[in-house]
């Protein structure tokens, strides 16, 4: 939603009960399976869909739970509320970061550092958080639902992770490839998912895979196409859109875009906006190393209606 500009002896030895060995022997190997399967479990975040069309979970922080927006248009690992600050009684002090919005509004940055923080399954500890005043309080209003903190797409960026609309979790985990996936190639380097499409006339294009942005968009201003008219639900109002065909080497996906003006973008290189309209029914398997992400269609319906 918001996106921004600017890491042996000579000792005689005891008879030995060979059935003991082999007791022994099974007793250990049962104590390393059970260890490797502890160290093999990943982490996994469940999260909801607001009516909003946005992605919630929750987080601990001191034996508390807080709400949290998944937010991949934001390029921090974490935001915390103006009001969580005061009520955690944290200090934060000014940082160099000016945030911008897609309206073009700027807000100041402050920073600071929370002892520990759970998110899924796992403990983060001495994390490093942004704030902007008051921001996420408006923004809560906004979209009817009142969260506190903010999970950006840089705790996610390192990370092998499957992002799965079927079952509604953010998994931790490095899957094998299936050759068959809608496949496109990303580029993280601004902080930012940017994902690279083809159209079916074979145009390329960049678009911002967003689960902060609610509906997809494209500026056809800056990225003229001759696309067919559609239209889009959201919030039990039909606004018009437009459908936008994009291809893999064996598959196609139509992805249905609002025709917005998204210029503040262009710094980005980006023309568009991937939204939650066109994840739901999807699962996203996000590779870093490999600069890929592979689309998993499952045949559900791909925007709410």
């Amino acid at each position: 939603m918001c996106v921004y500009t600017l890491v042996a002896s000579n000792l005689r030895k005891p008879m030995i009960n060979k059935n003991s060995i082999l007791i022994i022997s099974i007793f250990i190997a049962l104590i390393s399976c059970k260890t490797e399967k502890k160290e093999v479990k990943s982490n996994k975040i469940q999260f909801e869909i607001s009516e909003y069309n946005l992605l919630f979970t929750k987080v601990e922080i001191k034996d508390k739970e807080y709400t949290a927006l998944i937010d991949f248009g934001d390029f921090a690992d974490f935001q915390l509320s103006t009001k969580l600050i005061a009520e955690l009684n944290l200090e934060t002090e000014k940082s160099d970061i000016i945030m911008s919005d897609i309206n073009g509004s700027e807000y100041a940055l402050e920073k600071g550092t929370i002892d520990e923080l759970k998110v899924g399954d796992k403990i983060e500890q001495n994390v490093s958080f942004f704030s902007a005043n008051n921001e996420i309080d408006a923004v809560s209003k906004e979209v009817g639902t009142d969260f506190q903190v903010v999970i950006g797409f840089g705790y996610f960026k390192s990370k092998d992770f499957i992002l799965n609309f079927v079952e509604h979790s953010i998994e931790f985990i490095k899957p094998k490839i299936d050759e068959t996936d809608f496949n496109v190639y990303i580029n993280n380097d601004y902080g930012y998912l940017i994902s690279n499409f083809k159209s079916i006339a074979n145009d390329s294009f960049n678009l911002l895979f967003d689960t902060g942005t609610p509906i997809s968009t494209i500026d056809l201003n800056q990225f003229p196409l001759d696309l067919k008219d559609s239209s889009v639900n959201f919030q039990e109002t039909e606004f018009p859109s437009k459908n936008l065909d994009v291809k893999s080497i064996n598959q196609t996906i139509t992805l249905n875009m609002e025709n917005n003006d998204i210029s503040e973008l262009k710094p980005l290189g980006v023309v568009g906006i991937y939204g939650v309209n066109d994840m739901i029914g999807k699962i996203f398997i996000y590779s870093p190393l490999e600069k890929t992400m592979r689309i998993k269609t499952t045949g559900n319906t791909v925007y709410k209606t």
